[in-house]
């Protein structure tokens, strides 16, 4: 594991001067917008890479509806799920093991190989940046495989998961997301990336947790409080991990780099103020998504139950039906 000392942790109110200091700079310059031409050689995404993120998407997308039909529809009627729960059990089953896992593999390369010092040291993530570098195989194989899931999840926000409140939303994030992959891509800004993908895909570990829990609550004619217990202590996990990651990391730690460290680079990074934008819009999603989680985190220490509030009030209603007739 890499070694060295923190950097210290910038406040709020430093990260707004940076951000007031950043928009002037950029304004008075004008060194940077999305006017800056792409046609440039320096613009490292080519059909080779594109190939790879369509490809990884296809994969993604057969590999879950296959897990789906074979594996985890039968698991649901085997726990004779109710309808509902049934229906939206394997999308959960597969993001908690897609995030485990990609969280996993970005753990082992930013953290425990050693090679990187982003997450005690920011401000690392510019170390030797230049816009012709070549990313390490491993990393590489990594970011075009989250590529193509986020492209496979716009895909699925539409047409395989269980409509939501904020599906719309969900899928704003997906495209915000991919496209900041296929930008910090093209500018060589990978690191910065794989840091912002480590700070958010921990926070769906615990979440689709909860909720898996949540579905397997109600087995047949009776409820099983284990799931329950776990569903709620995993929730309240999950909201102090969102705020340490998103509200707390990612802004003082990744925005605080993308526009005070930034500054420091020898030469002109292309579409910075873009590549902030998306990262804001995220922070945005993320403040927001925080109101509906305090909201369920309340009905948690309430004792209420758990439900997932992005549902329509429709499927609200159907699963208190259920709870009722069980009683």
């Amino acid at each position: 594991m890499s070694t060295g000392e923190w950097e210290e942790f910038p406040t709020y109110l430093e990260l707004f001067r940076a951000v007031r200091e950043y928009l002037k700079k950029r304004f008075q310059e004008n060194a940077d917008f999305i006017s800056t031409p792409v046609a440039q050689p320096v613009y490292n995404f080519g059909r080779a890479d594109i190939l790879f993120v369509i490809v990884s998407a296809i994969g993604w997308t057969f590999s879950r509806k296959v897990i789906t039909e074979r594996i985890l529809k039968p698991l649901g009627r085997h726990y004779v799920l109710t309808p509902s729960n049934q229906s939206k059990m394997p999308e959960s089953v597969w993001k908690f093991f897609y995030c485990l896992t990609a969280w996993s593999v970005n753990c082992y390369i930013l953290i425990l190989s050693g090679d990187y010092d982003f997450f005690h040291k920011p401000s690392s993530v510019w170390t030797g940046w230049n816009l012709t570098e070549s990313l390490p195989t491993k990393m590489y194989l990594f970011y075009m495989a989250q590529g193509g899931f986020y492209l496979h999840s716009i895909y699925a926000t539409i047409f395989m998961d269980t409509w939501r409140k904020d599906s719309i939303i969900m899928m704003i994030h997906h495209a915000s997301t991919l496209t900041l992959i296929v930008f910090s891509f093209a500018l060589r800004c990978h690191n910065i990336g794989c840091f912002v993908l480590f700070l958010h895909d921990i926070c769906d570990i615990f979440l689709e947790f909860s909720k898996l829990n949540i579905y397997f609550k109600i087995q047949g004619d009776k409820i099983v409080k284990m799931h329950e217990w776990l569903a709620n202590i995993a929730f309240l996990s999950f909201t102090a991990v969102w705020y340490i990651s998103r509200l707390y990391w990612y802004p003082l730690r990744v925005l605080y780099t993308g526009i005070s460290d930034i500054n420091g680079l020898q030469s002109v990074l292309p579409c910075s103020l873009l590549m902030n934008g998306l990262l804001w819009i995220l922070q945005i999603l993320n403040v927001y998504w925080f109101y509906l989680i305090l909201h369920m985190s309340y009905r948690v220490v309430t004792g209420q139950s758990v439900e997932d509030a992005r549902e329509y009030d429709v499927m609200e209603k159907i699963y208190q039906k259920g709870s009722k007739k069980l009683s």
